[in-house]
């Protein structure tokens, strides 16, 4: 997620061409098999989906993608456009299930209101997910004694979402990688005051590693936590900024991460991307074809 992104959110497994990964097994993709997915969060697609929900949909289900991560409600609607029935009815006339979805409303993250968080829950639960995203901490509240009271916040909306039948998850960028007073990092608090029978993470690959980090470290060290990946790779542009890219076009080694994927705990993995070189629809359809190359698909167990 980046400034646009936040500046919006405050309004409102494939074909596999190659063999394995580290001598894992992996097995051919077949659109609706049960236990084999590809995702995309759907973020990925903004720009198009800000202008024609519909056609964006129908090329992102044609593109090979058949799970997305939703994004975008307001607390009663998608995109402003469409009510949780009517996304619901949408992806399913396409062949899309969504198992997750980043939820992001400022009275529920900085006011801990509850009752708006249960809106969230009605709205996950019609479409089908299996997991509750809390994606984003505005600037302000990027303190060491901020996210020691999210820790709470979390743990209070994870014991509701238990409730509805589903389950939380935090997802990182790059900032909770910055040490506190303690000498503590924001990720460590977080994963250290959270209940991890209740809260799952969701490991924004890219923003690890665009943070000088290691995702398997983090693997190693808490092992099961990571039960969902955004994967985009990264690459420097021409002004020297690091910036996301098509996976595979960039510098992250994938096969290795993957190769671990076992020890994270890894349930659903989402494509994702944030900048752009050509249109959205054409780097959605460069991502999905190396991924199906490399066989980086995952499994639901």
């Amino acid at each position: 997620m980046d400034i646009k992104r936040r500046d919006f959110l405050k309004l409102s497994g494939a074909a596999a061409a190659g063999a394995a990964i580290s001598g894992l097994p992996f097995e051919s993709f077949a659109a609706g098999t049960t236990g084999k997915y590809i995702g995309m969060q759907l973020y990925t697609v903004r720009n198009d989906i800000n202008k024609d929900v519909d056609a964006t949909i129908k090329y992102v289900a044609k593109a090979g993608y058949n799970q997305l991560e939703m994004y975008g409600f307001d607390g009663t609607t998608f995109f402003g456009k469409k009510s949780p029935k009517e996304m619901k009815d949408l992806l399913s006339a396409n062949n899309l299930s969504t198992p997750s979805g980043h939820y992001y409303l400022p009275a529920v993250m900085y006011e801990n209101n509850m009752d708006l968080w249960k809106q969230c829950l009605e709205a996950g639960h019609t479409l089908g997910h299996k997991y509750m995203v809390i994606p984003w901490v505005d600037e302000p509240h990027r303190t060491g004694e901020y996210f020691k009271q999210l820790a709470d916040t979390v743990n209070t909306a994870a014991e509701l979402t238990k409730k509805a039948g589903m389950k939380l998850a935090y997802h990182n960028h790059d900032f909770e990688f910055k040490t506190g007073d303690d000498g503590k990092t924001f990720y460590e608090h977080l994963l250290h005051h959270t209940d991890k029978n209740l809260v799952d993470f969701e490991m924004d690959l890219y923003w690890v590693v665009y943070a000088g980090q290691k995702p398997q470290d983090w693997f190693k060290k808490y092992p099961g936590r990571f039960k969902m990946w955004h994967v985009k790779d990264l690459w420097v542009n021409k002004e020297g900024k690091k910036e996301s890219t098509q996976v595979g076009d960039g510098t992250i080694d994938y096969k290795s991460i993957f190769a671990q994927r076992k020890l994270a705990g890894l349930k659903y993995a989402f494509m994702e991307q944030e900048a752009y070189t050509m249109p959205e629809e054409e780097c959605i359809k460069r991502s999905i074809a190396y991924m199906k190359k490399n066989s980086f698909y995952n499994y639901n167990k």
